[in-house]
């Protein structure tokens, strides 16, 4: 039987990096793929949108203007569809069978509400960290170090 093709889907609210798979003990390290959010900051959100509004029942008076929504939680959801898209393209191609999702519970909570087939059927485990900030060699080593079977979706 074929050795099952497990990728590594590390993230934040802002980058995503792939791991195809997890390379052998002292050997190269693995393919990573990597996807970055369109927008970084509040103030990319705001930047071209009224802050101040005149009121209707005062002429010449301002008032603020309160968002409609929150633009970085939109940008996130945005880019959890855009990595979900990709991954489910990735699937199709049968280019892995199982995938194991690390992420801060946050970023976990979004992801599951995104979350549809054909990438659904496929979570082996999740894992509540922020690990996004480490080395490709540090990031296998914890990696390798997790058990597959981390907290199951649902």
């Amino acid at each position: 039987m074929d050795q099952e093709r497990i990728w590594y889907v590390v993230m934040n609210s802002n980058r995503a990096r792939i791991l195809r798979g997890l390379p052998e003990p002292h050997a190269p390290a693995a393919s990573e793929l990597s996807l970055q959010s369109r927008h970084l900051r509040l103030r990319d959100h705001l930047q071209d949108k009224p802050t101040r509004s005149f009121s209707s029942g005062s002429p010449g008076r301002r008032s603020a203007v309160e968002p409609s929504s929150d633009p970085l939680r939109e940008d996130l959801l945005r880019f959890l569809h855009d990595v979900q898209d990709f991954l489910a393209g990735e699937r199709q191609a049968n280019a892995f069978d199982s995938l194991v999702v690390v992420a801060p519970a946050e970023v976990i909570g979004l992801w599951r509400q995104a979350l549809h087939e054909p990438l659904a059927s496929v979570i082996r485990a999740e894992l509540r960290k922020n690990l996004i900030h480490l080395s490709a060699h540090d990031l296998i080593e914890v990696l390798r170090d997790t058990p597959k079977t981390v907290t199951p979706p649902g």
